[in-house]
Formats: structure tokens, C-alpha cells, sequence
């Protein structure tokens, strides 16, 4: 099934027009994915953001990319995905917390954790 992604200009992470991926398994949802930081490899809580800060699962499923084979594509609302690694609450304004349009992760999925 492709899914088009077109994030509109938000204040949570990047504007992207029109990426298109076929998804090859359907999409689970996602709760954790480890991400390269400063400090080292960190596991960081991940949810999706719509318009107005609305909150929204975080989704995977595996897509084919030319460059790895196939991948996770990693996706959330309408205003893309937001991290933390940290306990406190979700905030569009914790800068803290930072915000990205999708992710493409390995498709082995050590980098992700699923919910259930």
C-alpha cells in the first residue's frame, strides 16, 4: 500500500512534499526507537503530533529502500514524529524533546520497540 507523506510547515519538525514509499507489511505501532545522539545510542520515546499538538501513535511498517534493501519506515500525524528521552510530559515548546518528519530505520527492527 504507498503512503504519501507531505508534512505542511508546523512548529514540530520540517516541511516535507510528497515522499512516497510502498509499505510491504501492514503498520504497527510504535512506542520506542533508538537514536544516535551526542551522548551515545539512546532508546527515546516516540508519538505522532497533529495540527494543534493533538497526539497520535507513532506507526512502522517495512518498505523497500533502494540504498538498504528493506527498512522500517517510521511515521506519525499530520506534523510529523516527536521525541523525548525522558520522562516528563509531551511538549511542542520542551526543547528537550525535538521533532522529525519520518524515520527510516533498519529492517532487522533492533531499533524499534512495539507496542503490545
Amino acid at each position: 500500500m504507498p503512503v504519501l507523506l507531505q508534512i505542511p510547515e508546523n512548529p514540530n519538525c520540517e516541511p516535507v512534499d510528497g515522499q512516497v514509499f510502498a509499505c510491504r507489511t501492514p503498520s504497527q505501532v510504535v512506542t520506542h526507537v533508538r537514536r544516535r545522539r551526542e551522548e551515545g545510542d539512546a532508546w527515546c520515546s516516540v508519538i505522532g503530533v497533529n495540527p494543534d499538538g493533538e497526539l497520535c501513535p507513532a506507526m512502522a511498517c517495512i518498505v523497500e529502500d533502494s540504498g538498504d534493501g528493506t527498512c522500517y519506515l517510521v511515521v506519525g500525524g499530520a506534523w510529523g514524529l516527536r521525541f523525548k528521552d525522558s520522562s516528563v510530559p509531551w511538549d511542542l515548546r520542551d526543547r528537550e524533546q525535538w521533532g522529525e518528519p519520518f524515520l527510516l530505520l533498519g529492517g532487522d527492527g533492533h531499533d524499534l520497540r512495539f507496542d503490545g
